[in-house]
């Protein structure tokens, strides 16, 4: 085989695996996600990586799941500006752009900093957790604490509702195998989980700035 036809035959081959996996994954997309990624963080200047095909979704909630055991991603773990949102029972956290925090402020909405930890649970499930990096209330204390064990071995939070913590059960050793990680860039993990979700507040146009505005009626 020569040479040209081979090369021909690799490129039908990578076209047909992007077909299989969905829509292929474009530099110009990165770097727009690693470009936003990197404005929001507060912890560092930015993360550069690979972006991946896979789970099409991340989810975002206060824990990783009820009496769910977990494991934390030893290296994922920006801070970003985020603003909470009480949904019924739900808990529903928004990204803030950080040229939004002036006009979210000037309409008496407070921006605070988050920690955002990754989790995944023995059955796959994938979740952010953000944890108020300015607050000393003892539930988010003791919830970090658990986050950060969860690095190491699988772990399990519960209330304390007496003391009003956290408390954090280890799964014997050996109970689970070791977790498995989508293979996503930082920045993509972020997307999947808020921009993509439109729970990135990033104009005055956003439905949550409109709504609190008084002005999701115009």
């Amino acid at each position: 085989m020569t040479e040209k036809k081979q090369t021909k035959l690799e490129l039908h081959a990578v076209e047909d695996s992007e077909q299989v996996q969905g829509n292929p994954v474009t530099e110009q997309m990165l770097d727009d996600d690693e470009a936003e990624f990197a404005k929001l963080r507060r912890d560092l200047p930015g993360v550069k990586g690979a972006s991946a095909a896979g789970i099409v979704a991340i989810g975002v909630g206060k824990i990783p799941g009820k009496n769910e055991f977990f494991r934390t991603h030893p290296e994922f773990r920006p801070t970003v500006p985020l603003v909470d949102v009480e949904v019924g029972m739900e808990k529903q956290f928004f990204a803030v752009d950080t040229d939004m925090t002036v006009a979210l402020a000037g309409i008496g909405i407070n921006v605070t900093d988050h920690t955002l930890y990754l989790t995944v649970t023995p059955r796959g499930g994938v979740k952010i957790i953000p944890v108020n990096a300015a607050t000393d209330n003892e539930y988010a204390r003791t919830k970090e604490i658990g986050l950060l064990d969860g690095v190491e071995r699988w772990v399990r939070l519960y209330t304390d509702q007496e003391n009003k913590t956290y408390k954090v059960f280890e799964a014997p050793d050996g109970r689970f195998a070791e977790p498995i990680w989508p293979a996503l860039s930082h920045a993509k993990t972020f997307r999947l989980a808020f921009r993509d979700k439109n729970r990135l507040v990033d104009s005055v146009e956003h439905p949550l700035f409109k709504k609190w505005a008084a002005r999701d009626r115009d």
